[in-house]
C-alpha cells in the first residue's frame, strides 16, 4: 500500500542485528510484533534504543504506528505498565473503537481483528484510549503522532498460516478467547480483507496528520 503511493520502504530486521535508524532519517515508522516481552531488555538490548526512537518520533511529531509488541513498545517508552492480560487472546474477535478522533477520518466503529497476545499495556497518561475488546480493556491508544494497536490488521492469509505453523503452542490450550486452528483459518478468509482496509484507514490518518 505504501509502495503504491510512492514511498520508499526500509525494513529493519532487529532479530538479524540490523541497526535502528536515526529518527532524522525516518518520515514514518511502523514497529511490528514478536513473541518476546518488551520488558526483557536484558536479552534484547536493542529494546532500549527502540524505546528511545518511540519518544523521539513523538517529540518530533513524526507518525509512528505500533502493532502488538510494537504497541507495547510505545506504551513502555512512555512509562506505562506492561502486564499479563486478564485473558489470552488468539484468534479473530471484535474491537470496539472509540470515536475520540471524530471529525478526523478515524471513526471505525466495531470491526473484527486478529489477536495474538498474552500481555497487555496500560494506557500512558499522555495518551487517549482508542479501543477495547471483551477480552482486553486496552486495545489501542493515540499519543501525539503515534497510534498503538494491540491487534493485527496487517494479517494476510500467508502470515496467518505462518503463525499457525510456528506458534501452535499459543492455541493448543483452549481458552475463552482462544480459537482453534480451523476457526482461525476460516475466519481469516472471512475477515482479512476488511481488516486490511481498516489498517489502510489508520495509516491514511497518520500520514494526513504528518
Amino acid at each position: 500500500m505504501l509502495k503504491k503511493r510512492g514511498h520508499n520502504i526500509h525494513i529493519v530486521k532487529l532479530y538479524a542485528g540490523d541497526p535502528i535508524p536515526h529518527e532524522d532519517g525516518i518520515d514514518f515508522a511502523i514497529m511490528m510484533g514478536g513473541p518476546m516481552s518488551v520488558l526483557d531488555e536484558a536479552n534484547y538490548p536493542f529494546f532500549v534504543r527502540e524505546k528511545e526512537l518511540c519518544r523521539d518520533m513523538v517529540q518530533l511529531g513524526k507518525p509512528l504506528l505500533g502493532i502488538c509488541l510494537g504497541a507495547q513498545m510505545i506504551a513502555s517508552a512512555f512509562r506505562a505498565a506492561i502486564i499479563k492480560a486478564p485473558e489470552k487472546e488468539v484468534g479473530w474477535y471484535p474491537i470496539q473503537w472509540q470515536d475520540c478522533c471524530k471529525g478526523h477520518s478515524l471513526e471505525l466503529g466495531t470491526f473484527n481483528a486478529l489477536h495474538w497476545h498474552g500481555e497487555m499495556f496500560r494506557i500512558p497518561k499522555e495518551a487517549t484510549k482508542l479501543a477495547s475488546s471483551e477480552g482486553c480493556e486496552n486495545q489501542a491508544f493515540r499519543l501525539g503522532s503515534a497510534i498503538a494497536l494491540q491487534f493485527h490488521l496487517e494479517a494476510t492469509p500467508e502470515s496467518v498460516e505462518s503463525m499457525l505453523k510456528n506458534c501452535a503452542d499459543d492455541f493448543a490450550k483452549p481458552g475463552k478467547f482462544v480459537q482453534n486452528e480451523k476457526d482461525i483459518r476460516d475466519l481469516t478468509a472471512q475477515y482479512v480483507k476488511d481488516a486490511n482496509n481498516t489498517m489502510n484507514k489508520i495509516i491514511d490518518f497518520l500520514l494526513e496528520k504528518k
